[in-house]
């Protein structure tokens, strides 16, 4: 039996990617909540930048908007890798935009996606959804292979 996953998405408005994962998760009926983050009103907190390091493959890399003109206008004033790693987590919350959105977190099994990728974003389906997908997909590859065989 699997248990439900709590995953939350912090989007932030006018966001194509944001809006895309939205789409995407629901589409595929994945429980989630949804957080927007506006940035006037950032709701992030240092904690949650913390714990999304955590459960994150290349660390605060993986939270940075490298291509974002927040992040070039960031870099012209501050050189983030000689930054202490709370100083580079306080710039991220006073600007916002310097994070790479959407932020998809899965609490309960500490898996982080930035932005949206229609491969990686699949992580978020539940294991039994993964394995009926893989199932399909090679009966039609052997199915195939059985035509390809006749000719």
């Amino acid at each position: 039996m699997e248990m439900n996953n709590m995953i939350k998405i912090y989007t932030i408005p006018s966001n194509l990617p944001s809006r895309q994962a939205v789409r995407w998760l629901t589409q595929h009926d994945v429980a989630f909540t949804e957080q927007r983050v506006h940035v006037d009103q950032p709701e992030l907190t240092i904690d949650e930048l913390k714990q999304f390091l955590m459960a994150s493959e290349n660390g605060v890399d993986d939270l940075l908007s490298f291509q974002s003109l927040a992040y070039a206008a960031f870099i012209k004033n501050h050189d983030p890798e000689a930054m202490s790693l709370q100083a580079l987590l306080t710039a991220m919350i006073a600007n916002i935009r310097l994070l790479h959105f959407p932020i998809i977190y899965d609490d309960h099994l500490h898996i982080l996606q930035t932005g949206f990728s229609q491969d990686d974003i699949r992580v978020f389906l539940p294991r039994s959804v993964r394995v009926q997908e893989l199932t399909t997909m090679l009966l039609r590859e052997s199915k195939s292979d059985d035509l390809s065989d006749i000719e």
